[in-house]
């Protein structure tokens, strides 16, 4: 009798136990539902403009629980900070004429950025792999008592109203796995990211890998070397040969402010934040007027804006030139010289006869300044040195340290790689002229070999804009040369 209510007690706690399983079980999964399905309608009626924002604050915008994620892609909690892991879709930001990606918020409520592709292909250092010293910081950032310095810099609208220098650990170290102390601290408006950085993001798996080579702000601790991305996503460090410094991709990192308001978007792609005012659309506006990185269609092709020059645009071919197939032609840059000019025979009289020749309305370009100079060890890589050598065309090609100058550019039935001659010379006198290979790098060949071709041209100051963004989605409309 007494086994019977002990085996009657053990079932009904087996009974209890089971019961209070499936509460919390339906608790658990009552909860899941509410957030993930939450967090999907909430998304899924922002991207359609069904509930619009209650604060135009960014930082205040973006950490908001319903914009956070434990785990998986998006907006992490870590310790006072926030940083994006994986492959979120809603950290994109549209500012000065190009797109972001938020990599993270720091303790003061400050949102660290990174340019959502590379901005031009050029060697980090020269003689050393310090950062302070190197090439690129220069680059990024104006020097004093340096004119060519600063090119991204200058890219930048009002930095010093929405930006706050960006931290950066340059701490050398001799795997890129290791964790950095920071002992090296830099403060510039424009920077890098570290390898840290990268890893904490999810590495191969995140935003960051953009299957481009890239430069991170590491530098190898027990050789001359830095840490770089490569195109499948790793890590790699051979970034010198007996001969050459090699050239990756640049990423600009920056910082807003924790005060930034956004003025539209909701964060996804195809609508970015934005932080500065819009066109007025009541207004008419000259293509000279637009921020450098805007597209704007002309001759049937999306082109994009490099710089100006006394009024004039300057503007790069967003594909190479391609047959009535659509396949790219090849040409040779000259039998004679690895230099760019305009001789009959060249690459540059093609472009600037033959070519235009073709076009609907060349009345509409103008000349302007190319840089054709020497880059190579024997310059120690300086700008002062590519801009040394000019002509006056009204077609060239991408010239070294040009911004959006780089190969993205995307295979084809025809070929796996397109690679494009650019405007400058390794070595005169053996005729090697720089070849921008696919997945961003460089490659000096001879003159006499054949590669695409990747206009660049000038337009008149007077061209006027119609209608669009100045997105590569929907790229500015132009017509006539308003006298």
């Amino acid at each position: 009798m007494r086994l019977k209510k002990q085996e009657g007690r053990e079932i009904l706690k087996k009974l209890k136990m089971t019961t209070i399983y499936m509460i919390v079980s339906a608790i658990f999964l009552t909860s899941c539902v509410f957030y993930y399905g939450g967090r999907f309608i909430y998304y899924y009626s922002v991207s359609k403009g069904k509930i619009v924002q209650t604060s135009s604050n960014l930082n205040e915008i973006l950490t908001q629980p319903v914009n956070l994620v434990v785990e998986g892609d998006g907006l992490q909690v870590d310790g006072k900070k926030y940083v994006y892991r994986g492959e979120p879709s809603d950290n994109y930001v549209y500012y000065s004429g190009m797109l972001w990606r938020m990599m993270s918020i720091d303790e003061e409520g400050n949102i660290k950025m990174i340019s959502d592709e590379t901005l031009s292909v050029i060697p980090w250092g020269y003689e050393t792999n310090d950062y302070e010293t190197s090439i690129i910081r220069g680059y990024l950032n104006p020097q004093e008592g340096k004119e060519q310095t600063g090119i991204v810099y200058a890219l930048l609208e009002e930095p010093e109203k929405y930006l706050v220098p960006t931290k950066m650990c340059a701490d050398k170290i001799a795997e890129p796995t290791e964790i950095l102390g920071c002992e090296i601290a830099v403060e510039d408006y424009v920077g890098l990211m570290n390898v840290n950085e990268y890893f904490f993001a999810n590495g191969v798996d995140s935003y960051l890998n953009t299957k481009t080579q890239q430069w991170t702000l590491t530098a190898k601790a027990d050789d001359n070397t830095i840490f770089y991305v490569h195109t499948l996503g790793g890590i790699g460090n051979n970034t010198e040969s007996t001969t050459d410094k090699y050239s990756y991709g640049v990423r600009a990192v920056i910082t807003l402010k924790a005060n930034t308001e956004i003025t539209a978007g909701n964060g996804l792609e195809v609508n970015p934040y934005q932080i500065t005012p819009l066109m007025d659309n009541e207004k008419s506006y000259a293509l000279n007027e637009m921020k450098i990185g805007s597209h704007f269609v002309y001759e049937n092709e999306i082109w994009r804006i490099v710089g100006f020059e006394e009024g004039k645009t300057k503007a790069i071919m967003m594909d190479v030139i391609k047959d009535e197939v659509g396949m790219p032609i090849k040409k040779a840059y000259s039998k004679k010289s690895a230099v760019y000019s305009l001789s009959k025979g060249s690459l540059g009289h093609y472009l600037n006869n033959e070519y235009v020749a073709g076009f609907e309305h060349p009345e509409y370009l103008a000349s302007g300044t190319f840089y054709i100079g020497e880059f190579s060890n024997d310059t120690a890589y300086e700008i002062d040195k590519v801009k040394g050598k000019t002509i006056e065309a009204k077609v060239g090609l991408p010239q070294i340290y040009d911004l959006y100058t780089t190969n993205t550019l995307e295979s084809d039935e025809y070929t796996s790689e397109i690679a494009y001659w650019t405007g400058n010379y390794k070595k005169s006198s053996e005729l090697l002229t720089w070849v921008m290979r696919s997945g961003d790098w460089l490659f000096g060949d001879f003159a006499t070999n054949e590669y695409a071709v990747r206009p660049v041209i000038y337009l008149k100051e007077n061209i006027q804009v119609v209608t669009g963004e100045g997105t590569m989605e929907a790229p500015f409309e132009i017509m006539g040369v308003n006298e």
